[in-house]
C-alpha cells in the first residue's frame, strides 16, 4: 500500500473495505499535499470541526484494496516559524513541487508522503506561527499553534527545525521545541536545516556558517559517506550538542547559485538518506488516529471552559472528547458527530490562555 493510502486508511473511509475517495474534497487551491487535515482553529470544534482534504496530487485510479501489512515508516516533522522555506525544503525531500511563497499559506497538520528514494516516509507541515492575525483570535492562534507543533512532535521520528539567517526569535523557537522533544522522546533525532535562501556566494555561505552555526551552536563539521563506488557522496554538515544530544545542521543556498551547487545537492542526499538508514525509528503511519488520540489529551489544557474552581483548586467541569465523522470527512466533537447539519447550535467554549 501506498503511504498516503495507510493515512487515508486511518481516516476511516472505508466500505467493503475499500477506499472510498468520493467521501473527500480536494483541494480548490494548487496545495498538492497528500492529506490535509485543517486543524486551523481550535474554536471550529464548536462547529463544523476540522476537515480532512485530499490534495491534488492522490490518483482517485490508486489501489482500492489496502493492506495494512506495510503500514510502519519514518515520521519526520517539518517545523519553523512562518516564511522560513519548510515548503521548499519538502519540495526537495519529497521530489514534489508544494507551493511555496509568501503569498501560500500551509494549513492545519498538512501531510505529505514521500516518493522515490523517501519512500516508507510521511513528513508533516505545520502552518508556520508569526503569521498576523485579528486581536480577538490571538488566544485561539496561540493554542491552535502550540497543538499543532505538539501533534507534530508526538507523531515525529525526526524533527527537522527550518530558519534562515538566524534570529533571537529563532534561537528561542529551536529551544521550546528541544525541550519539548526531550520531555516526549529523547530518542528523536534533531536537525536544524539553515535555508540561506539570499545567499548566493560561496564565500558568504562560509561567513554565514562560522559566524552562525559554529560560533553560535558551538558546531563543528563532519561528514558522512552515501552510497557506494562511483555512486558515493561525500556529505559535509555541522554537528552540535544540547545535553549530549546530537544535533545535525544541514545548509541550502539560493537555488542556482554557487553556493546551492556546492550545498544543496549533498545535503538533500544527506538528509534523505538518513531517513532510509533509520531502521530503528520506523513507527505507524496511521497518523490520523494517533493525532486524534493525542488531541483528546490535551483538550481539557486547552479549552478553558473545561474546568471550574473548587477548594481554589481548577477541576475538569466535563470530558471533551473528538472522533472521526462516519459519514463526512470531518473530526469533531464526539458528542455532535451524529447531528446533520453541525453550523446549528454551536457548542460555546473558549481557548485556553494558559498555554
Amino acid at each position: 500500500m501506498m503511504t498516503f493510502e495507510t493515512v487515508l486508511f486511518g481516516a476511516g473511509a472505508l466500505v467493503g473495505g475499500k477506499l472510498v475517495w468520493g467521501m473527500f474534497r480536494k483541494s480548490p487551491d494548487p496545495t498538492p499535499y497528500d492529506v490535509i487535515v485543517r486543524i486551523n482553529s481550535l474554536e471550529e470544534l464548536s462547529t463544523t470541526g476540522w476537515e480532512i482534504v485530499l490534495g491534488q496530487n492522490v490518483d482517485d485510479a490508486t489501489s482500492q484494496n489496502p493492506n495494512m501489512g506495510d503500514s510502519r515508516g519514518v515520521v519526520i516533522a517539518v517545523l519553523g516559524s512562518y516564511n522560513r522555506g519548510k515548503t521548499f525544503l519538502l519540495n526537495l525531500l519529497c521530489n514534489t513541487r508544494l507551493p511555496n511563497g509568501n503569498l501560500v499559506h500551509t494549513e492545519g497538520l498538512s501531510i505529505t508522503a514521500g516518493r522515490k528514494d523517501a519512500e516508507h516516509t510521511i513528513f508533516i507541515d505545520t502552518a508556520g506561527s508569526d503569521t498576523a492575525i485579528p486581536t480577538d483570535k490571538l488566544d485561539d492562534r496561540k493554542a491552535t499553534e502550540a497543538l499543532l507543533k505538539e501533534i507534530a512532535l508526538h507523531l515525529c521520528s525526526f524533527i527537522i527545525i527550518v530558519v534562515n539567517r538566524l534570529r533571537g526569535s529563532d534561537q528561542s523557537y529551536i529551544r521550546g521545541v528541544l525541550n519539548h522533544s526531550e520531555e516526549l522522546d529523547s530518542n528523536k533525532r534533531v536537525f536544524i536545516v539553515h535555508n540561506l535562501m539570499d545567499v548566493i556566494t560561496v564565500e558568504d555561505a562560509e561567513k554565514i556558517i562560522k559566524s552562525e552555526i559554529e560560533l553560535i551552536f558551538g558546531a563543528k563539521a563532519d561528514t558522512f559517506n552515501v552510497g557506494r563506488g562511483k555512486n558515493s557522496t561525500n556529505v559535509k554538515y555541522y554537528s552540535s550538542k544540547k545535553n549530549g544530544k546530537e544535533i545535525r545542521h544541514f545548509i541550502f543556498a539560493k537555488d542556482g547559485s554557487p553556493a546551492a551547487k556546492i550545498w544543496n545537492q549533498q545535503t538533500t542526499i544527506g538528509i534523505i538518506n538518513s531517513f532510509s538508514e533509520a531502521t530503528t525509528s520506523r513507527r505507524s503511519l496511521d497518523v490520523l488516529n494517533e493525532t486524534i488520540n493525542f488531541v483528546n489529551t490535551r483538550l481539557p489544557q486547552l479549552v478553558a471552559s473545561n474546568y471550574k474552581k473548587k477548594n481554589n483548586l481548577e477541576e475538569p467541569v466535563e470530558q471533551f472528547k473528538i472522533e472521526k465523522r462516519a459519514k463526512k470527512p470531518y473530526i469533531g466533537l464526539s458528542h455532535r458527530k451524529n447531528m446533520e447539519d453541525l453550523t446549528n447550535n454551536p457548542y460555546k467554549f473558549e481557548s485556553s490562555q494558559k498555554i
